[in-house]
């Protein structure tokens, strides 16, 4: 099992996590086939709260050293695939990948490589009415810089400018998501325009976080 990350005690991520899931327990439909990431918008405390909690509970050896899931070796990543172990084997809940907001539903499967992300359910035949773009956990910082290049020549990302609400945190997947998903919605939401080489993931939650909004269009 993986070695927990952080020193939050383990009984205090227990007390908060179970007031956290005393809430809604609605469950994503049987069809739809659903996984849950971390939100790129996370902190690095968080994540390792997340990866600390889970792997107390259930086996993250994927994400072992010698594990199919243990590169890229970030949290983000790390995190991800721990929270999906954890929604998917709790019945696939809303709640159970909410994580004090630091977990979305993704309508697409971040599997990649020998690394597989399990989900329950078949696919879905049409989307959710609200749909966000975000970039996949694990993809490289090359990648992503080319992600913002494309997206910020084309749209406004003063919002992840030093200074601006989306500035932090000053991680390359948040700055990228927040103009992938810029792109995504300014172009109609199309699934085409949320594809960027295949390292990103459209997803039904609401990755705004704080004071940062990731803006979400209504499709005429």
């Amino acid at each position: 099992m993986a070695k927990p990350v952080g020193s939050t005690p383990i009984f205090s991520l227990f007390v908060m996590f179970s007031l956290l899931y005393s809430g809604s327990s609605q469950t994503i439909p049987n069809e739809r086939k659903t996984w849950c990431i971390a939100n790129p918008l996370a902190s690095n405390s968080a994540l390792a709260a997340n990866i600390e909690y889970i792997c107390s509970q259930l086996d993250c050896g994927s994400i072992n050293p010698k594990g199919p899931c243990f590169e890229p070796n970030s949290r983000m990543h790390h995190a991800s695939f721990a929270m999906n172990l954890y929604y998917q084997a709790n019945g696939r809940h809303l709640a159970d990948c909410n994580f004090i907001n630091s977990g979305l539903v993704s309508l697409i499967d971040p599997s990649y490589g020998n690394c597989s992300f399990h989900s329950g359910g078949g696919l879905a035949d049409e989307e959710p009415s609200e749909t966000w773009c975000v970039a996949k956990p694990g993809t490289s910082d090359e990648l992503l810089q080319l992600n913002i290049n494309f997206a910020c020549n084309l749209v406004d990302c003063n919002a992840t400018h030093s200074g601006g609400v989306c500035y932090y945190p000053a991680t390359l997947i948040n700055h990228a998501s927040y103009a992938m998903n810029l792109y995504y919605q300014i172009t109609g939401r199309k699934k085409s325009n949320c594809n960027f080489r295949e390292t990103s993931l459209i997803v039904s939650s609401d990755p705004s976080y704080g004071n940062c909004s990731y803006p979400c269009f209504t499709v005429q």
